[in-house]
């Protein structure tokens, strides 16, 4: 009977090669992503520090901004939201998660505490946006959204679940980088497309976030197909099975 070495099947020359390469590709990928989170999640440090009317102020009434429910609902959802946003992309950083898991694990609690935050206030502020009705109801959605698929995260992973969590959370970050999104495509549907504002807009309340989850979607069938089974298990089981028979 053949039996795998104590080691477990080494990995032919190609697919060492292939592994690295899939690594740099991800660090190249990551990389420029976790410096965008950091940059547009410390972007709300701007409205502590500025005077007057400042960013989304500027489109807002006088009697909206200084609604002082609508200006709490507003700074929580936008610092709550870029410390998410800051510290959410390192939870995806496999050596990190597997060599000091206690980090992994506290960062995550700060990230489900700060999405959550930030999703209800999204959802409470969704109603009065000045954009009109479709975009109200495309950053209602984003935020409902985000809050379920976070939640559902946190609760997979306190049962055991890890391949829902893990799932769960690549939903949540999408959901978390339209903050991202939303300032690469609001400036392309403006200053190339040349779309009026109250066009682009409510647009961009949905494609913030829609690509994302499509792209959330895409990765998490990729990951169902490599299965924490690993390949190399089910080829030895097979090639043994015929010969445990005999």
């Amino acid at each position: 009977m053949l039996l795998p070495s104590a080691d477990g099947p080494s990995d032919p020359p190609e697919n060492k090669f292939s592994k690295t390469a899939i690594l740099l590709m991800r660090a190249l990928f990551l990389i420029p992503l976790a410096a965008l989170c950091v940059l547009i999640g410390a972007y709300p440090l701007a409205y502590l520090v500025a005077d007057g009317k400042f960013g989304l102020f500027q489109l807002k009434s006088e009697a909206v901004v200084n609604d002082d429910w609508w200006r709490l609902a507003f700074y929580s959802h936008i610092i709550t939201g870029g410390v998410a946003l800051s510290v959410g992309w390192s939870q995806f950083v496999n050596s990190w998660r597997q060599h000091h898991p206690e980090i992994h694990r506290g960062v995550g609690k700060v990230y489900v505490f700060m999405a959550c935050l930030s999703g209800v206030a999204g959802i409470c502020l969704a109603p009065r946006s000045s954009a009109g009705w479709i975009a109200g109801s495309g950053f209602g959605s984003l935020g409902m959204f985000w809050l379920c698929v976070t939640l559902q995260a946190y609760i997979s992973i306190r049962q055991g679940k890890r391949q829902e969590h893990t799932s769960m959370m690549v939903y949540s970050f999408s959901a978390c980088c339209a903050a991202v999104t939303l300032r690469l495509w609001l400036p392309f549907l403006l200053g190339v497309l040349r779309l009026d504002f109250s066009v682009a807009y409510p647009i961009v309340a949905w494609l913030c976030w829609v690509p994302n989850l499509l792209v959330a979607c895409a990765i998490n069938s990729r990951s169902l197909t490599k299965s924490p089974g690993s390949s190399h298990v089910r080829q030895y089981e097979s090639s043994t099975e015929p010969e445990t028979q005999s």
